[in-house]
């Protein structure tokens, strides 16, 4: 598997190693030379922070925005870098996120990475080291088939796989076509095998399935999915998957 290469802004103080380690999600970076300090942190949510540490002195991952993606429901909860990684983010913060990350533009995102997929979790984030960085005050484990919204509509979708679609953690959930549409598969349902015959990086993929589609994008929660006029029932999903009208977990 392709793995960009990571750019830390900051070096990560060695007091901060076990928060890492408690949450067993990244890997270890080196350390660049020191540069001049950023300014004081300011946070998305208000003039204060339920974290009791800095996020920006966490690694920090530098890529060029190529895309926001949807989820089913119709929030904006994820970037796509151009070198390959995804990067999840409450959608509360998606609005102030997309005024300053602007497609073909640098950002810097603070956060952890899964340990074997390039799928980071992000805790802050500034378009370069000169501005204020903007500061979550929750990471976003966002998980498989969160649901979708009450009177959702039955999409079908057609196209190449861009790349699998990670859960935070690093699991394997669906696939980013190349037009920046989100196949997630359902809670629940094994994604091994469908991964390796259906997910591969070039692959035709047709799929099916409630989900949102407006001008950010479109996302479908499959209930059907294989090869372009060969689609098969998602195992698990029992004709389709459940409407979900609360929040979905960690937006909260």
């Amino acid at each position: 598997m392709f793995l960009p290469q990571w750019r830390p802004a900051l070096p990560f103080p060695a007091r901060f190693r076990p928060i890492l380690s408690l949450l067993a999600l990244t890997a270890s970076s080196p350390a660049l030379p020191a540069r001049p300090a950023l300014a004081q942190p300011r946070h998305a949510t208000g003039d204060s922070s339920d974290l009791w540490f800095d996020p920006t002195q966490l690694p920090s991952f530098t890529g060029m925005v190529e895309r926001f993606l949807v989820n089913p429901r119709g929030e904006v909860d994820a970037l796509l870098f151009r070198e390959g990684p995804q990067v999840s983010f409450p959608p509360d913060v998606a609005d102030e996120l997309r005024r300053v990350a602007v497609s073909g533009r640098p950002l810097i995102v603070w956060g952890v990475r899964a340990r074997r997929a390039p799928a980071i979790t992000m805790l802050a984030f500034a378009p370069s080291s000169e501005v204020t960085p903007v500061v979550l005050d929750r990471f976003y484990w966002r998980r498989q088939g969160t649901g979708v919204n009450e009177g959702a509509a039955r999409l079908s979708v057609t196209g190449a796989v861009r790349s699998p679609y990670y859960a935070p953690q690093g699991e394997i959930i669906g696939a980013i076509l190349e037009d920046g549409t989100v196949v997630l598969l359902p809670r629940g349902v094994a994604t091994a095998e469908i991964a390796r015959r259906s997910f591969r990086p070039g692959a035709r993929l047709e799929a099916e399935g409630l989900g949102y589609q407006g001008e950010v994008g479109r996302a479908v929660l499959a209930d059907r999915l294989g090869e372009p006029g060969a689609m098969q029932a998602v195992s698990g999903t029992n004709g389709g998957p459940a409407i979900n009208s609360q929040p979905p977990l960690g937006s909260r």
